[in-house]
């Protein structure tokens, strides 16, 4: 990552932080973007340039970021199995959320209570599984297109969802890792049930014929 990357990044966890901060403090409803502004320390003109809406600065926060998943992806050695390759990424996202895992829940929260906030969060999941189709893609040479990985991005944001989910229920914390590699083992061994279709060609020979006569 360039100077200016970091830079950019810099600034966006400033400003989000700072939002954040100030919906716990007062309410989601109640801050305008002028007080982020104010709080982070920066233009208007800044801080529309990095979060162009309020629910931006809970939707985007970089806490979620899921280019640093790519990233981890692309970092992984060109001649490493894809499947080893997606498990090191996703251990290193989870990793570096498990350092933040305070703000992760401050900001989960706050979505949780803004209904409006919270139906846009398709958006956000879509954004990043696109990201990770396209980072999947290169490495495969394929077209991110392609339905398979479609279904593997879909899938490594699954399992980082449900251990997400699990760290916040459970009492005592454990790393995110771990709770990820309960879900990756249960879908490896077959405990999980998943729908079973009959390919249509087969369902087509199984009806029964009419008879030609009748009579």
């Amino acid at each position: 990552m360039g100077l200016r990357e970091q830079n950019a990044r810099r600034a966006r966890v400033t400003i989000a932080d700072a939002a954040l901060d100030l919906f716990d403090r007062q309410g989601y409803e109640a801050t305008t973007m002028e007080q982020i502004a104010a709080a982070a320390d920066v233009g208007t003109s800044t801080l529309y340039r990095y979060f162009p809406t309020k629910d931006s600065t809970l939707l985007r926060h970089p806490a979620f970021d899921a280019r640093t998943l790519s990233d981890h992806l692309a970092a992984r050695p060109d001649g490493e199995p894809v499947e080893e390759a997606l498990g090191h990424a996703l251990a290193g996202w989870l990793a570096d959320l498990d350092g933040q895992l305070d703000t992760v829940a401050r900001v989960r929260l706050q979505i949780d209570r803004n209904p409006n906030v919270r139906a846009r969060v398709w958006d956000v999941w879509y954004r990043q599984r696109t990201i990770l189709e396209q980072a999947l893609a290169e490495r495969l040479g394929v077209d991110p297109d392609a339905l398979h990985v479609r279904v593997a991005a879909q899938t490594v944001l699954m399992v980082a969802q449900l251990a997400l989910d699990q760290a916040r229920s459970t009492v005592d914390p454990e790393p995110l890792t771990v709770h990820a590699e309960r879900v990756v083992a249960l879908l490896a061994d077959g405990s999980v049930p998943l729908p079973r279709l009959t390919p249509r060609n087969q369902r087509r020979s199984k009806r029964p014929r009419r008879n030609a006569a009748i009579g």
